[in-house]
């Protein structure tokens, strides 16, 4: 058994030497791009929307907050997990725990 795990490593190392000397990483090249404005300089500049006086009053828009009571309730949910033991597969469920909002 331990030949065939020193036998395994190997080759998982030689594999590993063989991938990295066939695809040599090459070396980015990291720039700003010079194709004009970007992103930055409209964030940059301020929004007319905002400093139009002449637009509608925001409080025509908002109506009173209703207030209600969230309830919850705690629910649960089997789970089960296969593992290999001994030749079969076994199964082991527990119960895990979830809320329900109403």
């Amino acid at each position: 058994m331990d030949r065939r795990l020193f036998l395994t490593g190997m080759l998982g190392l030689v594999g590993a030497a063989a991938v990295v000397a066939v695809a040599r990483p090459a070396t980015a090249l990291a720039g700003i791009p010079n194709s004009g404005p970007g992103i930055l300089d409209e964030l940059d500049r301020p929004s007319d929307d905002i400093l139009d006086q002449d637009g509608p009053d925001l409080q025509d828009g908002i109506e009173p907050v209703r207030w209600y009571r969230r309830r919850r309730r705690r629910h649960w949910r089997r789970v089960c997990r296969r593992y290999w033991r001994h030749g079969y597969w076994r199964r082991r469920c527990f119960r895990r725990s979830f809320w329900i909002r109403f």
